[in-house]
């Protein structure tokens, strides 16, 4: 990587059973970087493939956590190794996530300052979110998703870091709120830049018909986490973002009647989906069944 002017840039790859996608995901940014911490949340880790990431680089620092400590964690964890570094500055990468080429890495530095907490590869044309222009590259908006971020480890501290009782659904919602609770940027590339996958493909036949209409579908635990977690940050910021908080209401709303219209085996996904419910009322965080 030629310096030039750019900020030394450290990473984080989050791994859970991995495939060996992840080394060609790898590959799309290693590049770009001065090191890449690997925080592995596999219990039984694949030696081999494991052994074939070490080998990518000698810039690469693996790190097994012992167990599926979530996502906000192993970004915590990450982070910490960076910022105990002197990095300033932290690329955090799902293991389905890769970049379509340089751009980013190019210019994610220009214009910018201390008052920038976040900024984001996007991995889409169509944002039906907030958006206000920022500069040329970038547009500054409110949420941005885990994976595909450089984020400013000054103000991760500042701030708390990553919320790890939630685990993995919402992460992502409750650390931008507080960056922009204390006046903290968060960026989006105005370009899509990453591929990234949300969950995985569902094809299912309308009314019973040839035509088939495709959404995504998650896992039925996945279920658990988002109905804990949104109405843990509903009731965390109820008083301070009372659009986000009916906005997200309003997501679980839609959640659960997509669950009872189109999904197959509602009784699992609605047995997850309640439980999680239950268990926010019984303030039972972190990981499911602990």
């Amino acid at each position: 990587m030629d310096p030039g002017n750019k900020k030394p840039l450290a990473g984080c790859i989050i791994l859970y059973n991995p495939t060996d996608s992840a080394i060609k995901n790898i590959e799309s940014y290693l590049d770009f970087l001065n090191v890449l911490y690997v925080i592995d949340n596999t219990e039984c880790v694949d030696e081999k493939l494991v052994k074939e990431i070490k080998l990518l680089d000698s810039k690469i620092v693996y790190v097994h956590q012992g167990e599926n400590k979530g996502v906000a964690s192993a970004i915590n964890t990450g982070a910490a190794l960076a910022l105990s570094s002197n990095y300033q500055w932290l690329l955090t990468m799902d293991q389905d996530s890769n970049f379509l080429g340089s751009d980013f890495f190019d210019s994610w530095h220009t214009n910018i300052n201390d008052t920038v907490g976040l900024i984001a590869a996007s991995y889409t044309d169509k944002y039906d979110r907030w958006q206000k222009d920022y500069s040329e590259l970038y547009n500054e908006i409110h949420f941005a998703v885990t994976s595909g971020n450089i984020i400013n480890l000054k103000l991760w501290e500042a701030i708390g870091g990553f919320e790890e009782k939630l685990f993995i659904d919402e992460v992502d919602h409750d650390y931008c709120l507080k960056l922009r609770k204390y006046g903290f940027k968060i960026l989006i590339s105005k370009k899509k830049l990453m591929k990234h996958m949300v969950g995985e493909l569902y094809d299912r036949l309308e009314n019973g018909s040839a035509k088939s209409k495709t959404f995504i579908l998650h896992s039925p635990l996945r279920y658990y986490y988002i109905s804990r977690n949104v109405l843990y940050l509903c009731k965390k910021y109820f008083f301070t973002d009372f659009d986000f908080v009916i906005c997200r209401f309003y997501y679980l709303i839609k959640t659960l009647v997509k669950i009872l219209l189109k999904y197959p085996d509602k009784v699992v996904y609605l047995s997850f989906f309640f439980e999680g419910i239950k268990d926010f009322a019984l303030s039972k965080y972190n990981k499911h069944g602990h």
